[in-house]
């Protein structure tokens, strides 16, 4: 089975997951944009194919008329590799709309066109005004998008483009469960919408956990630190997370606040600590990539908060057998998190919920132990490497059947 991902980068856990598929017979193509994309988020890392087991075709990334991202030479790769799948995410498969070429490319070669997104700000068909009243839509900034009858003209448009291409789609791929809701509204028929869910490298993380099981912790133990990890973006909201734990100080003055990862808001939130008072109980680490130091902050911790937009790091942190209190942001959260099981819901955008909730955990140990215990058995049974590339496999395989 030969399959092309069009993307417009390889993040890390993306690599993990296309080398897998490859080692379980796959021939896998992935086509990228030759210069960083504007589709990727600030300080999101990508690889460049190292350590890659599959194909990586770097080709020239356009504007299209409408003002979304394409490649222009699709069709003729089409042409060249003849795969039995083309995998497009958003905004590319939008291409398949205006793409004439593209879509005789697809044609003639009997390539199977798949869809592959969360869905995320994506409302149901013909629900775009009341669906953006009750879900607003920011950008990572947390400038509010939705607004004017520009935006709203633009989104009608979007949303019939949206239902040409799945309502001739072959299949889609979904990361949230979500995804079964939201896709059919759009016309493709609810039998060819595949969960696939989403995964770091469970794998290596459990490698990792059991090195640093016999080696010195990284910091000295705490039973009340928490831990943030991700881009310091607006939409992380972890100035939030700061407001809440100022809050929780009060009741637990040994509490303490980990915040790995780096980005353009790291001195405004450093800032906010010291207002605050507290610059001595949050420890800003910095931007890190390596594994191994992300699992020993993650081993230090007993208790992991997203207090805004999601990411893995909800997989990773539950992969060390932590609680999660996080609110619902994309869906993906939603098949991770069962509420009082293994983690806890706050109220989005709520600095005095989320200090209860997470007050809540730290008055009861014991209660943090077991949800501990719950997150790790998600990943081991339900959501991890293998598991992901199984499902990409058997929705392949029903979609070319």
């Amino acid at each position: 089975m030969k399959v092309l991902f069009v993307f417009s980068g390889i993040p890390p856990y993306m690599n993990a997951l296309l080398n897998r598929l490859v080692d379980k017979g796959a021939e896998i193509i992935t086509v990228i944009p030759d210069k960083k994309s504007n589709q990727l988020g600030k300080g999101v890392k990508v690889t460049d194919g190292e350590k890659a087991s599959y194909r990586v075709i770097e080709i020239n990334e356009k504007k299209s008329p409408a003002g979304k991202n394409q490649f222009p030479r699709l069709s003729s790769i089409i042409e060249q590799e003849i795969p039995d799948i083309l995998v497009a995410g958003w905004p590319y498969f939008l291409q398949y709309f205006g793409d004439r070429k593209l879509r005789q490319s697809i044609r003639r070669n009997g390539v199977r066109f798949v869809i592959r997104e969360i869905p995320f700000q994506v409302p149901p068909f013909g629900k775009n005004i009341a669906f953006f009243r009750q879900h607003p839509m920011y950008d990572e900034d947390m400038k509010l998008l939705s607004k004017g009858v520009a935006f709203f003209v633009r989104q009608w448009m979007v949303m019939l483009v949206r239902r040409y291409c799945y309502s001739r789609a072959d299949g889609a791929l979904a990361y949230a469960s979500k995804g079964k809701i939201i896709m059919p509204t759009y016309g493709i028929d609810s039998n060819k919408v595949f969960v696939t869910f989403n995964t770091g490298d469970s794998e290596a993380l459990l490698r990792e956990k059991q090195l640093l099981a016999s080696e010195p912790p990284i910091l000295p133990p705490n039973s009340r630190r928490i831990i943030h990890i991700g881009r310091l973006v607006k939409w992380k909201r972890v100035d939030l997370l700061i407001d809440s734990f100022a809050k929780v100080l009060r009741e637990f003055s040994d509490a303490e606040l980990v915040v790995v990862g780096d980005g353009p808001e790291r001195n405004t939130l450093q800032q906010q600590a010291q207002t605050l008072g507290i610059e001595q109980k949050i420890l800003f680490t910095g931007g890190v990539h390596d594994p191994k130091t992300i699992g020993a902050y993650m081993s230090a911790s007993s208790l992991y908060v997203l207090a805004g937009m999601g990411g893995l790091s909800i997989n990773d942190a539950m992969t060390y057998g932590l609680p999660v209190i996080c609110s619902v942001c994309d869906g993906t959260e939603q098949d991770l998190i069962s509420d009082k099981v293994n983690g806890l819901f706050f109220r989005e955008n709520s600095a005095d919920d989320l200090s209860g909730k997470i007050a809540t955990l730290l008055r009861d140990p014991e209660l943090k132990a077991k949800m501990g215990e719950a997150s790790f058995r998600v990943i081991e049974e339900k959501i991890n490497l293998e598991s992901v590339s199984e499902r990409y496999l058997a929705a392949f395989t029903k979609i070319t059947s």
